[in-house]
């Protein structure tokens, strides 16, 4: 009798793992990074949350791709880019200030949570987006929507204060950051990209694409 608790015992915890595994494999998210640019660039990922290690993707010209898995949590994860195909976690550090970032937590309480921020700078244009959507999420606004910054002259977009950098980034610095009033610095991104600095969400167990150069 003793036994068969044990084994009817032992068959709850094991089909419990196995629902476990299946809902986490089910919200895990899938991020699809792409590259459209004409040139050859490197894609980097982080989730400072999770220890911040970084890891970089050399993309090709014209749909280079790298799909990642950030599983069903992944809290304070950005994802930049920069020029070039040295894929080095150093160059993407370095690079990280003079860029714009997507934003992302996922799995927040059943939502995922992402942005592109401006508030470091610009260099390479952006964009955010679900591939597929977890009910009952659907594309209204900022919820489960698209976030894209494209500015097509860097040279002539980055006035002072802001300032463009060097390699590795090559980017418009904001001088200003994340000032609590609009500023002249803050004031050419906002103008040049409305959709930056604003939080989307959508629900966990929803796909994503980010593609620089869209």
């Amino acid at each position: 009798m003793k036994n068969s608790v044990r084994i009817v015992a032992l068959q709850a915890l094991l089909m419990a793992v196995v629902i476990s595994l299946a809902m986490d494999s089910i919200n895990a998210a899938l991020i699809n990074i792409r590259s459209q640019c004409s040139e050859t660039i490197s894609a980097c990922a982080t989730c400072n949350i999770c220890g911040g290690q970084v890891n970089c993707y050399a993309l090709a010209p014209n749909n280079g791709f790298q799909v990642i898995d950030v599983g069903p949590t992944w809290p304070g994860g950005v994802i930049w880019g920069y020029p070039g195909g040295s894929a080095n976690p150093t160059d993407g550090n370095n690079a990280k200030p003079q860029a714009d970032l997507v934003e992302m937590t996922i799995g927040a309480d059943g939502e995922d949570y992402y942005e592109i921020s401006t508030v470091n700078g610009y260099n390479l244009p952006l964009l955010i987006g679900p591939t597929t959507i977890a009910p009952p999420g659907q594309r209204q606004g900022l919820e489960c929507g698209t976030a894209i910054c494209s500015i097509s002259n860097i040279d002539s977009f980055c006035q002072s204060p802001n300032y463009l950098t060097g390699p590795v980034g090559y980017g418009c610095y904001n001088v200003d950051g994340a000032g609590p009033v609009a500023t002249p610095g803050t004031e050419q991104f906002a103008n040049a990209c409305p959709d930056a600095n604003q939080v989307y969400t959508c629900p966990t167990g929803s796909n994503y694409e980010v593609v620089f150069c869209p």
